[in-house]
């Protein structure tokens, strides 16, 4: 999917030579595409003008990089797109299709009426073969200056790049900041004139995707854009520190926002009149909001940056995190508990807002509520996290939380290691034909409690399917009983299960074979890697606790039991037992650690060794053999 958010066009002036063939061998070994050249222009004409160009050519090699087979270009109100063109060629540099701006359709950015001035131009293109060229321009002109296009020369794993080049010019009354990052390891030829700025890469090779290995962005070239004077949803601003800037943000994107039905305010002061506790009075409203309204997605930045009013919210039932965060924190308001509209970078890698630069940044808001013992925050968009619960998606990284006095950045919640548990308990029973019959409870919490949320509100036909596949490593599965809570108030799901299956233990003549661990089983042993080239990081740790009796066969005994087992290192604890009750009765305990870290790329074979240790005894295997009767 090829993203364009606030780019633009440049006229062909020139003709393209897009034979694949012609392609330099170094940069086709390891690529899914190839960026052939990439040209953005960006000339800020004044603090409410700016034009943006580009240019730009990628031939995709494979399914792998279908990302980038579509074209899509957001605009709003404040932006107008000129003439839109792009074309796409086969391998042999033939053109197979032409495509003009009116065969590009215009839906709403939400794919609802929820932002009815925040618009998508898009264009699906289907490839029969590979590989092929896309080749597309366009120019927009747009009011908003205060985010200004990041160069991002190399764009993912698997990407090799020919050439990019990236320019801005901009008035001398205005300021420009820029963070460049990663240039050590790159030609990167850097041009600085009286109010312009250019850089220029040429010839970079794909880089491989390694096991483990920290977010792309933390290694690639970039290089951020920031304005003094900016001009931001129509409105005129200017700051120079975090702290100037949210309190402009506060005072002309929020601060009008903040309506309630008095009706709404009159209900929400009643469900918190027996408390007086503010955490109290906040998991009232946190609930209220769960029940009442429903998440509609839409990013910061594509569905704009001004959250719709509160009374809308209020009056729809439904809104994208802008919204519903704005629409929670006003109900907190009405019932004097204090909290703060939070912007920050959500998703499953760490991404902070950078302290140290300022310019319009995050794709997500959340809501910080300070207390005595420190700041709660609250993911306003799901109607299934518990209470100050904020999982994976927004968890330890640097977010801007807008206060009325100004920006402060602050540091989400850090999960440790070891709130971020499984356990796993109960028993199964192994009859004289190797069939098992199992009751199995499992209680998740912290990182760990999203991996089955999703369970909840599944159809048993659905339950039955996910079961089987959680449970891939046991054969001819026939689930029996399954019961989950999502128990928000302390924070865990909850499952219990009961299944039986055939065949578990192997029989061969007299012996029964069959692994003693049967519901938490790895499999997944890194790859091994020669010369390794990125350090190793474990983003999140986590503790897996299994305590599970197994009853054995009434016509066998036990020939071999498996050894206790434990390791501990840099990268966590394992440890595994099996305990004698009778003589047929077992219990299997197993606890895993896994440590969070970053690790330099040399103790990658320890990394994997650690791995396959556990592997290998997580298939630990009793043998039985039938008794003398």
């Amino acid at each position: 999917m090829v993203a364009l958010l606030l780019y633009s066009t440049v006229a062909y002036t020139q003709d393209y030579n897009f034979d694949t063939s012609k392609i330099p061998e170094k940069l086709v070994k390891n690529a899914n595409s190839i960026i052939r050249f990439e040209n953005v222009a960006i000339d800020i004409k004044s603090q409410k003008e700016m034009i943006i160009k580009i240019e730009k050519a990628i031939t995709i090699y494979n399914k792998l990089a279908s990302n980038y087979e579509d074209i899509i270009i957001f605009h709003d109100k404040g932006t107008v797109i000129k003439s839109v063109k792009a074309y796409v060629y086969n391998s042999e540099g033939k053109e197979i299709k032409k495509i003009k701006k009116s065969d590009l359709n215009d839906y709403s950015a939400s794919g609802t009426n929820l932002y009815t001035d925040n618009r998508v131009l898009y264009y699906n293109y289907v490839p029969t073969t590979y590989p092929f060229t896309i080749h597309y321009s366009y120019e927009i002109k747009t009011s908003n200056t205060a985010f200004i296009n990041p160069w991002l020369p190399i764009e993912s794993y698997r990407q090799s790049v020919q050439k990019s080049v990236y320019s801005l010019k901009y008035p001398s009354n205005i300021n420009i900041r820029k963070s460049e990052r990663n240039f050590t390891n790159y030609n990167i030829e850097v041009a600085k004139e009286t109010n312009k700025i250019s850089y220029k890469l040429e010839n970079i090779a794909a880089v491989e995707l390694e096991p483990y290995a920290p977010p792309f962005k933390n290694f690639m070239p970039n290089v951020k854009f920031g304005v003094n004077k900016f001009n931001l949803e129509g409105i005129n601003g200017e700051a120079n520190n975090w702290e100037e800037f949210g309190k402009w943000y506060y005072e002309n994107l929020l601060q009008s926002t903040f309506d309630l039905p008095e009706v709404t305010k009159q209900e929400v002061k009643n469900l918190t009149e027996n408390t007086n506790s503010p955490i109290e009075k906040a998991k009232i409203i946190y609930n209220y909001v769960q029940d009442k309204v429903r998440y509609i997605s839409v990013q910061v930045g594509i569905g704009g940056f001004k959250p719709m009013l509160a009374s809308e919210v209020d009056d729809l039932s439904y809104g994208d995190c802008k919204a519903l965060s704005n629409y929670t924190k006003t109900l907190l308001d009405a019932v004097g508990v204090e909290s703060n509209y939070t912007v920050i970078y959500g998703g499953p890698e760490k991404r902070n807002i950078d302290n140290e630069f300022l310019s319009v940044q995050g794709n997500h808001v959340i809501l910080n509520i300070p207390t005595k013992k420190g700041d709660l925050w609250l993911e306003c968009t799901s109607q299934k996290t518990p209470f100050a619960d904020i999982g994976g998606f927004t968890d330890d990284r640097d977010a801007l939380v807008i206060t009325p006095e100004g920006g402060k950045i602050k540091h989400t919640r850090i999960y440790k290691d070891s709130e971020n548990y499984k356990k796993i308990s109960g028993k199964y029973v192994l009859n004289n034909e190797g069939s098992i019959k199992a009751d199995i409870n499992m209680i998740s919490s912290g990182t760990q409690f999203v991996n089955h949320l999703s369970y909840e509100g599944k159809t048993e036909k659905e339950l039955d399917k996910l079961y089987k596949e959680f449970w891939s490593n046991i054969n001819n599965v026939t689930i029996e009983n399954i019961a989950i809570r999502n128990n928000k108030k302390i924070g865990e799901f909850e499952e219990s299960v009961k299944f039986g299956a055939e065949n578990y233990g192997v029989i061969t003549g007299e012996r029964m074979i069959f692994p003693i661990n049967a519901f938490n089983v790895t499999n997944n042993i890194p790859k091994r890697i020669n010369n390794r080239k990125m350090p190793i990081e474990v983003a999140r740790g986590f503790l897996n606790i299994d305590e599970v009796e197994v009853e054995l066969p009434i016509n066998y005994e036990i020939e071999t039991i498996s050894n206790d087992y434990e390791i501990e290192c840099e990268f966590g604890i394992y440890k595994l037992s099996i305990e004698k009750l009778s003589e047929s009765k077992l219990k299997y305990k197993r606890e895993f650690l896994f440590k969070n870290g970053l690790y330099p790329k040399e103790y990658y074979d320890e990394y994997r060794e650690f791995w396959r240790k556990i592997a290998k005894n997580d298939k630990s295997k009793i043998v039985l053999i039938k008794k003398n009767i």
